[in-house]
């Protein structure tokens, strides 16, 4: 697979994550689920050696990438591409691909995420590999994570036929995208067993990234080709950001997937996923069996149960149940664990105050 690459989106503000996410250092950038490692190093690392750090694209604004590169010194500098201001992940895909089709015309694209958690990570590469392989041939992959409860919060994945089966990894065509559910309808959509919650990553080669593109969103694919006729040359940097900023902005979802129905397949997997969406979800990760979980480990808890500390100073806890205590140097956050998905109506606050030095 040497003409497939993986490209790992790393823009994302995290606003649910908040105070530890912030403009200037996001979700990707952080140790949420290792001491040692942020998530955008863990997302590298479990592509070795399905993809070696030279065929890893990044996608980044001019701020981030710098720190992205000290995070990923193996990835090679071009292999890092600069969006000028985040436009969503329509133009960002787009543009990773422009650039992979100057190496390749051939080359298949991964597009995956920066920030996901994945147990299973033999497991991703083995359905990674499969999807590849059906990409190669044209068609457009996207995996899908099995549920394991009816989730209002994720877009779903409606399967048809099982097309093929590939290295044992069975693959189905695509019947339909749908949008984020009531409860009743995500109670439906899993007890059908057909449906799947929307990972984001989709696996085609660069020159279908640009055909459907082409199809379904031509006032991008117009952009794009303005931008594709600069790239290796000394007036690309001038040519991006005179047409970036007049690029919609648009998810891939909106943009082409939604409308793509051709040669269109979803591989659905258990891996054990998850976006990391709330502190919630990251106690739910870093907890064995309700235990409460603390960093640093001097944090001292008495009569604490299902409670997440984060702070660089002694945190001492008393009878708590089910609370969020994160603190960083300028900001102190507390509250409830079923409250964890509202943080983002603090961000929203702090953006309608104008209290930028908090973002």
């Amino acid at each position: 697979m040497t003409n497939a690459y993986a490209l790992i989106m790393a823009g994302g503000a995290g606003t649910r994550l908040w105070p530890l996410s912030r403009e200037n250092r996001p979700k990707p950038l952080i140790k949420l689920v290792d001491r040692e490692r942020s998530m955008f190093q863990i997302a590298v690392e479990r592509l070795d050696p399905l993809f070696p750090p030279e065929r890893v694209l990044v996608v980044a604004n001019a701020t981030l990438t710098p720190q992205l590169q000290e995070q990923a010194p193996a990835i090679p500098p071009e292999n890092f591409i600069v969006e000028p201001s985040g436009r969503n992940t329509a133009p960002a895909i787009g543009l990773a691909a422009v650039h992979l089709l100057h190496r390749d015309p051939e080359a298949v694209l991964a597009v995956l995420t920066a920030d996901h958690y994945i147990q299973d990570e033999a497991r991703f590469r083995e359905v990674l590999g499969a999807a590849v392989e059906v990409a190669a041939s044209g068609g457009i992959v996207t995996l899908g994570i099995e549920p394991d409860y009816p989730a209002t919060g994720f877009g779903y994945i409606e399967r048809g036929a099982l097309a093929r089966t590939v290295n044992g990894v069975d693959v189905y065509t695509l019947k339909q995208f749908r949008e984020k559910p009531d409860e009743a309808t995500a109670e439906r959509y899993v007890a059908s067993g057909q449906y799947s919650w929307n990972s984001g990553m989709f696996i085609w080669q660069a020159a279908r990234v640009m055909a459907e593109f082409e199809q379904h969103a031509p006032d991008i694919y117009t952009s794009l080709t303005q931008i594709r006729s600069s790239v290796g040359e000394a007036r690309y940097n001038e040519v991006l950001h005179e047409v970036w900023p007049t690029i919609r902005k648009i998810s891939i979802d909106y943009a082409v997937m939604e409308h793509a129905d051709t040669d269109v397949f979803v591989i659905p997997v258990e891996m054990g996923w998850s976006d990391i969406g709330s502190f919630d979800a990251l106690y739910d990760i870093l907890s064995a069996s309700g235990e409460p979980v603390a960093r640093p480990d001097s944090t001292i808890m008495v009569d604490t149960t299902s409670t997440l500390v984060m702070s660089d100073k002694l945190v001492a806890t008393i009878g708590l149940e089910d609370v969020v205590i994160i603190e960083t140097d300028d900001a102190l956050l507390v509250c409830r664990r079923d409250r964890a998905q509202d943080v983002k109506q603090i961000v929203e606050r702090l953006k309608k105050e104008n209290r930028d030095r908090y973002l």
